[in-house]
């Protein structure tokens, strides 16, 4: 069945919006719940902090070290810099308007972060507004709106054609393989689905690597969180794909 753009990019906002709204609560009620020695066992607050110097990541608050009120947080900021003796803050005001005394000592809690919301949203309004280029065309098909194209006859993926295909992963099973063959041949969009510890990886590495190397593709790689893509790149150096 057929999806309207609008009605899902409505749709998804209105979810990512209850979504952020219960992060800011769940991180309330941490901070004015629970201890600040038990907030810096989790790894989500750091006590006893002075301040060494002032100048004009994750978002952090910044309080009293003896406060357990988000609302008297002095300020939130950006964390810029880490070393193992220090941490840089970099806050949206200036150093004059900011009211504490350099003695301190004060305390830093991890807040939710707004910039992965602020992004998703921007991306999902930018959806709707797509009339140029290959976009709109790649809109439809994701959406069921027009059928995909057919696949592309690039021999030396073309199950059974005459033309050997050569991987550089030679480890890969059969199921891999055909999946790699599947996606170099797709027009639009291919998925390779599996359940975890099957191979998913290691097929989209090859499935890039032979994009790069064998048709000289440019190739933009994502994924969802920094720990995947970490992942993704350590298998490819093994590749030696730039």
């Amino acid at each position: 069945m057929a999806a309207d753009v609008s009605q899902f990019v409505g749709k998804t906002i209105s979810l990512l919006s209850l979504e952020r709204k219960a992060e800011i609560e769940e991180t309330k009620s941490l901070q004015e719940n629970v201890s600040p020695k038990e907030l810096q066992r989790r790894g989500v607050c750091l006590l006893k902090l002075r301040i060494r110097s002032r100048r004009t990541g994750d978002i952090v608050g910044f309080s009293w070290l003896n406060s357990n009120q988000a609302a008297n947080d002095i300020s939130s900021g950006i964390v810029s810099r880490v070393s193992q003796t220090a941490l840089t803050v970099a806050f949206d005001e200036t150093a004059d308007t900011l009211t504490f005394d350099d003695d301190g000592p004060f305390k830093l809690i991890k807040l939710a972060n707004d910039v992965t919301h602020k992004r998703i949203k921007s991306a999902l309004n930018t959806l709707t507004k797509y009339r140029e280029g290959p976009a709109p065309h790649l809109i439809d098909v994701l959406f069921g709106n027009v059928p995909p194209g057919a696949p592309l006859q690039i021999k030396p993926f073309v199950e059974g054609g005459e033309m050997p295909c050569i991987f550089f992963n030679d480890s890969l099973d059969d199921s891999q393989r055909q999946a790699v063959r599947f996606a170099l041949c797709q027009r639009e969009v291919a998925i390779v689905h599996g359940p975890p510890g099957t191979g998913k990886t290691t097929t989209v590495v090859e499935i890039i690597v032979q994009a790069v190397k064998n048709l000289k593709m440019k190739v933009l790689a994502c994924a969802p969180s920094n720990f995947a893509v970490d992942n993704m790149v350590e298998k490819l150096i093994k590749g030696k794909v730039k």
